[in-house]
């Protein structure tokens, strides 16, 4: 955990220093939200330009980081993620970049908040948003860990059912949220 510390720390001071929008998000926000599980990398959604991403680029290897430079050009061209690496501690954090005309990415920022992740302080996706990603990421895989973590998310949290079911629509995840939903009212009752 000390190297993804040291590494979150690094990342989170560029980003900031820099003022480019961000948000942790993944199983690292789901561990603010409840879900105790553990990782190997911290994953990081940013909204950036491509003026920005030099920034960000040349202050994360000011930073003594490792930044694949042609992957993160590409991520910010076609949308995607690079990941940034600690050579001299380890620890990884894989940062998914966003234009800034993505509706649902300028919503988690604007509902973001500030909490210490590994004792950095950052800022965390809502409870929702984690949710709402989690499902839109098992679209494909169906996968039982992120259902899990959903579950585990909405179990122990108040969430706000409006705001989930609109971005539901606009993701594609009615179905299995509604389930959600369902699932865990009846473990309240």
């Amino acid at each position: 955990m000390i190297e993804l510390a040291r590494v979150l720390r690094a990342v989170v001071d560029t980003l900031e220093r820099t003022q480019v929008g961000y948000v942790v998000v993944g199983s690292t926000a789901a561990a603010a939200w409840g879900v105790a599980r553990a990782t190997r990398d911290i994953d990081i959604v940013v909204m950036v330009d491509a003026d920005e991403l030099e920034q960000v680029l040349d202050a994360l290897l000011a930073a003594d980081l490792y930044v694949p430079i042609e992957q993160a050009h590409e991520a910010a061209t076609a949308g995607g993620s690079f990941n940034v690496l600690d050579p001299s501690h380890g620890g990884k954090v894989d940062l998914f970049l966003t234009r800034p005309d993505d509706a649902f990415t300028r919503s988690r920022l604007a509902r973001r908040i500030r909490a210490d992740v590994f004792d950095v302080p950052c800022w965390v996706a809502s409870a929702e948003d984690v949710v709402l990603a989690k499902l839109r990421w098992r679209l494909d895989s169906r996968s039982e860990v992120q259902w899990r973590d959903c579950v585990e998310i909405a179990s122990t949290n108040e969430l706000d059912a409006t705001y989930l079911r609109h971005w539901a629509q606009h993701l594609d995840v009615t179905d299995d949220l509604e389930d959600l939903l369902a699932a865990t009212a009846a473990d309240r009752d």
